[in-house]
């Protein structure tokens, strides 16, 4: 299997990837072994592609979700990297403090208090503290 890359989804995937993760993005997807192929086809197309990019939400909005749903499942690592990717698109610290709140209410104190921590993190590994 190779990357799709003549597919319309694909392609707008991979500018959104490149838009929201720079360039260490696209090198991961360009270098895709036939293993992780698959995977790197349907994050890029379905989530990145035909997702990410629809009208409706602002990519704010969407990596402030995201930010939500991240904490909630216990997701560190795409936690940090959303929290990166809201400031990058417009969020403040102040959104994300918010953002948190109302999902500590939800998931826990335990949680909530872990979401806290990594998001502060990758605050301070931007200069967005």
């Amino acid at each position: 299997m190779a990357l799709k890359t003549e597919d319309p989804a694909f392609q707008a995937g991979r500018e959104m990837r490149r838009q929201m993760f720079g360039d260490a993005s696209i090198a991961r997807l360009d270098n895709a072994d036939d293993f992780n192929e698959p995977l790197e086809n349907y994050v890029t197309s379905a989530v990145f592609g035909e997702t990410w990019t629809r009208p409706g939400l602002t990519l704010r909005e969407r990596c402030l979700i995201t930010v939500a749903i991240s904490a909630a499942l216990n997701r560190q690592i795409p936690l940090k990297r959303m929290v990166k990717c809201a400031i990058a698109n417009g969020a403040t610290k102040e959104d994300i403090r918010e953002t948190l709140l109302q999902t500590t209410m939800y998931i826990g104190v335990a949680g909530g208090v872990e979401s806290w921590a990594l998001a502060a993190e990758a605050l301070k590994e931007i200069d967005a503290y």
